[in-house]
C-alpha cells in the first residue's frame, strides 16, 4: 500500500499533479519506515509517526511535517527546504547534512536533534517556542 502511494506522488510531482496523487500520509504511523531516497516533495504528513524511519536522501521540500513526530529519525543528506515543520519532535533524529533552508520551525523541538549546525538553522523559520540544541 505505502509503496503504491509512493509511487503515485513520484508519478504526481514529476508531471506536475497531471498524473497519479499527491501522498496524503497525514497521522500515518510510518515508525521503522525504510523512506530512503523518496520523493514526497508537497507531501500532507501533518502529524505523522515517523519514529526512527529512515529518511535518509528523501526529498521532502514543501512538504506539510506540522506535528510530525521524527524522533529517532535518520534524515541524513534529506531535504527539507521550505517544508512546514513546526511543532514536529526532533529527539535523537540525525539531522548531518539535512538542507534546511526556508524550513519552519516555529515550535518544534530540535533540542535533543543530532548533526545539527547553526549553518543549517540560518535560513529558517523559526520563534520563541523553537528548541534548539544547547551547544548551538
Amino acid at each position: 500500500m505505502l509503496e503504491k502511494i509512493l509511487e503515485d506522488h513520484a508519478l504526481w510531482f514529476r508531471t506536475k499533479g497531471k498524473e497519479g496523487d499527491r501522498a496524503i500520509l497525514q497521522g500515518v504511523d510510518l515508525s521503522l519506515a525504510v523512506l530512503k531516497d523518496v520523493c514526497l516533495v508537497e507531501a500532507e504528513l501533518m502529524g505523522a509517526r515517523l519514529n526512527d524511519a529512515d529518511l535518509r536522501g528523501a526529498d521532502l521540500r514543501g512538504a506539510n511535517l506540522q506535528d510530525a513526530v521524527l524522533a529517532g529519525a535518520q534524515l541524513q543528506s534529506a531535504n527539507l527546504e521550505e517544508a512546514d515543520l513546526m511543532m514536529a519532535d526532533f529527539n535523537g533524529a540525525q539531522l548531518k547534512g539535512t538542507r534546511l533552508d526556508g524550513a519552519y520551525l516555529h515550535g518544534a523541538d530540535l533540542s535533543q536533534a543530532e548533526g545539527l549546525t547553526l549553518e543549517q538553522l540560518k535560513e529558517t523559520y523559526s520563534d520563541e517556542n523553537t528548541q534548539i540544541p544547547p551547544d548551538l
